[in-house]
């Protein structure tokens, strides 16, 4: 009894031995372990930083890029016989489009920037008690806003952040095409502070503005300098990409217009915003803000909400 009181003894001794030895070798290999997966995501984080240099370079060396995002808003309302309205029988539609495009190439001494804006808009309401003989307008005999900017920008680069530029930019509207409108030619510099962002400053700048036909200024021109800003910014948020794309542009003439006839100074600033919701389609607001005395003397602006669609 002895005997075998001392050899399970001496079994659970070295059990227990073993057991510790065990422990301590899986927690010095869960040690190890840890440094090299540390390690390991030191030079996977490097290594993506390399890819992402390169990829950069590919860009710059492949040729052009291109981007297009849109904005569609459709919304259809109709009632008949509903006499709790204040029009029984009655029908409205109203469908917004908006479409930011760009077409860039950026070589290493020289860039060709190209980008348009376009927003369009049309509503229409029709009212079942309407005069007999008066034919109802359709939907797009109906426009509420009519937006369209085209840039190009060229420029040879002195250093990282300055260039040699020049300059053409057209600013009317797809239904009343130049009545007004804006265009501008023009010889400057451009300054890349941040990623994303252009800014271009030209001090000798030509524009010739058009007429709307609707007042009693005519067309005319002028010199002066011409400012313009381009901006773009995509953030996560939530795993959902957020896209914001914006764009200032003003002209600041060198003399004023003589007699009683406006000046041509004029800023616009033109915005897109979009939430994704689901593979690219998302949620977008457009809006923007304009102040050109020769179109009208009080500050123009609008608005636009619809689903989107970027890639």
């Amino acid at each position: 009894m002895k005997k075998s009181f001392i050899l399970l003894a001496l079994c659970l001794a070295f059990g227990a031995t073993s057991f510790a030895q065990s422990l301590e070798e899986l927690k010095a290999s869960k040690a190890s372990k840890t440094i090299m997966m540390d390690t390991k995501k030191g030079e996977i984080k490097a290594l993506e930083t390399e890819l992402a240099s390169i990829q950069d370079a590919i860009h710059k060396l492949s040729g052009w890029r291109f981007g297009l995002s849109g904005l569609v808003g459709f919304n259809y309302n109709n009632s008949n016989g509903w006499i709790a309205n204040p029009n029984p029988d009655a029908s409205s539609s109203a469908l917004n489009l908006g479409v930011t495009a760009f077409a860039n190439i950026d070589r290493t001494k020289t860039f060709w920037n190209n980008k348009m804006i376009l927003t369009k808009a049309w509503q229409d309401v029709n009212i079942a008690d309407v005069a007999d003989g008066v034919e109802d307008p359709g939907l797009f005999d109906q426009g509420t806003v009519d937006i369209l900017n085209i840039s190009s920008l060229a420029g040879y680069k002195l250093t990282d952040k300055f260039a040699l530029s020049g300059m053409g930019e057209l600013n009317t509207s797809l239904g009343n095409f130049l009545e007004p409108g804006t265009m501008d030619i023009g010889l400057g510099a451009t300054w890349l502070p941040i990623e994303n962002m252009t800014v271009v400053i030209h001090p000798l700048n030509y524009r010739y503005a058009f007429s709307s036909g609707l007042n009693a200024f005519e067309s005319t021109g002028s010199i002066g300098a011409k400012v313009r800003v381009d901006y773009t910014r995509e953030l996560m948020i939530v795993g959902k990409k957020v896209a914001w794309s914006s764009t200032l542009s003003s002209f600041i003439p060198y003399a004023s217009a003589e007699g009683e006839d406006p000046s041509l100074f004029e800023y616009t600033w033109l915005n897109t915003l979009s939430f994704e919701v689901w593979r690219g389609i998302g949620v977008g607001v457009g809006f923007g803000v304009r102040d050109a005395e020769f179109e009208s003397v009080d500050s123009q602006s609008y608005t636009s909400l619809g689903l989107t669609y970027g890639f």
